[in-house]
């Protein structure tokens, strides 16, 4: 090899070892809900953009058919972190698990109320099958607000509960319920099926959260610098779902991840997520709206009192304010 073709060589393996991250790769057993979805959009990004390469992490992502099932996968240390509804891990740290909340994910509710013909309006939901994703779950605590409007409680409804939006909308294709709550872009293809949207949550529950990214605490304790490098991960993965210009590849990710060839609809999603805030660029984690969460959880029975914010956030990692 002449000099000067070795100094090139060298010159370049240079370049890769400085952009390469300075430590190991570290394998995380991630936690999800249900089945490839939009509410885990910024998850796809961060593995497809390689922001959690970059970070020197790799995510083994495991999907738990619910919110409730997930946090119990984390606290038992088969799963390190996971993403799923806010209310689960106040649930959880509620019993004693030893979990805590490393970011809120999904700042907002995603979810449309879906009916079928004979329910127009959401007083009409009264007598009517309504199917939520759990007792102990999000969807409960939104289901709350929207029956609130219209002078409702839960035994004015019967409740069925199915994990996933996936689940949700075929139980109401199929009959066995009158409505549903869900996200998109499901709730856009059960649109273009024929049935119809009687009310976003983003009228009734907006202050409220969707979602967190949680750690379990023996793994955050071991693994201090993974957690954090986690949480940067995904506040660049947000940063550029966020950004205008990545529009088309956002939704090319979340196509592939679906196997899905409905990129009308999934492009409907990207361009609703973006309207209403969903994926927050701020990682901060804010008192007053864990403090209506837990509030909201308390009215239905969620959880009997509120969980104290030294116990369910990880101290030193989470950024909190008021």
């Amino acid at each position: 090899m002449s000099m000067k073709r070795w100094l090139g060589a060298a010159a370049a393996c240079a370049l890769f070892a400085s952009a390469a991250p300075s430590w190991a790769m570290d394998t995380v057993e991630t936690g999800l809900v249900g089945s490839p979805n939009s509410a885990e959009w910024e998850m796809y990004v961060g593995v497809h953009q390689g922001f959690f390469s970059e970070a020197g992490i790799k995510l083994d992502i495991v999907y738990v058919p619910t919110a409730s099932g997930v946090m119990q996968e984390l606290s038992s240390g088969s799963l390190d972190l996971v993403d799923t509804s806010a209310p689960a891990p106040i649930d959880a740290v509620a019993h004693g698990a030893p979990v805590a909340i490393i970011r809120i994910t999904e700042a907002v509710p995603p979810y449309d109320m879906v009916a079928d013909a004979k329910v127009k309006t959401i007083k009409d939901l009264k007598g009517k099958t309504v199917v939520l994703g759990s007792l102990v779950n999000i969807t409960h605590v939104y289901l709350e607000r929207v029956l609130q409007s219209a002078g409702l409680k839960d035994s004015d409804i019967d409740i069925t509960t199915v994990g996933n939006t996936a689940g949700r909308f075929a139980a109401l294709k199929s009959g066995s319920a009158d409505a549903a709550m869900l996200a998109p872009p499901i709730n856009f293809i059960a649109e273009s099926s024929g049935l119809h949207n009687i009310g976003s949550l983003m009228e009734f529950a907006k202050d409220l959260p969707f979602g967190a990214a949680d750690v379990s605490l023996s793994y955050a304790k071991q693994h201090h610098d993974v957690v954090v490098r986690f949480i940067e991960a995904i506040n660049k993965s947000i940063a550029w779902f966020n950004t205008d210009a990545n529009r088309a590849a956002a939704i090319d990710i979340l196509a592939d991840e679906m196997k899905s060839a409905k990129r009308d609809e999934i492009a409907e999603s990207y361009d609703y997520l973006r309207k209403i805030g969903f994926f927050p660029n701020d990682s901060t984690v804010h008192r007053k709206t864990l403090d209506a969460l837990m509030t909201s959880m308390i009215a239905i029975g969620d959880t009997e009192s509120k969980v104290p914010l030294d116990k369910l956030l990880l101290p030193g990692v989470t950024k909190v304010a008021d």
